[in-house]
């Protein structure tokens, strides 16, 4: 029984890939297909391990702003070409964060706060089930919070304002704080 409906399976998605229109596959931007956009023009540069950020973080009073994406995912790079490319982003991360891309897709290893675990497993254990993912630790390296999804450019310089100028002890709310 297995094997008559694998091949049927197996013609059918010959059928389908063979008669696919070359049209289609045109309008298609490249970098969905190949899965490499190249380096944006003015892309950011900053970013340095969790284990780094965390130890510098704590020396220099700033928070660790983490980058969580996958290889495939359309936003991630969208976020990478529009949001990250931008100066105001670039200079609130540069004031106020330590800047780490975690892939959460990957089994490298990270140090955290003394344990070797994968980008993957970190990224799961702080509750990331979407892409792209921004969090947001202390200087100490404890999770602070995460917004789920695409941030355009306005909206992340006001988040990393709020949070590294830790707008958010003084009981106001984020959209009180963007109104200013």
């Amino acid at each position: 029984m297995f094997k008559p409906i694998f091949t049927l399976l197996l013609a059918l998605t010959f059928v389908v890939v063979s008669c696919s229109s070359p049209e289609i596959e045109r309008r298609i931007p490249g970098e969905f297909l190949s899965g490499d956009n190249g380096t944006p023009e003015n892309a950011f540069e900053n970013w340095i391990s969790l284990e780094d950020a965390i130890q510098k973080a704590g020396n220099e009073d700033k928070k660790i702003l983490i980058d969580v994406y996958t290889d495939w995912c359309g936003y991630c790079k969208q976020m990478e070409r529009e949001t990250y490319t931008n100066d105001r982003v670039q200079s609130a991360i540069d004031e106020h964060f330590f800047a780490v891309k975690i892939n959460a897709e990957s089994s490298e290893k990270v140090n955290y706060n003394g344990q070797e675990i994968s980008m993957q497993d970190f990224a799961m254990n702080l509750g990331v089930t979407g892409f792209p993912t921004t969090i947001f630790l202390e200087d100490n390296g404890e999770p602070l919070g995460f917004q789920p999804g695409f941030i355009d450019a306005e909206t992340l310089e006001k988040l990393l304002l709020f949070v590294g100028t830790e707008a958010y002890n003084d009981n106001i709310s984020f959209d009180e704080f963007s109104l200013d």
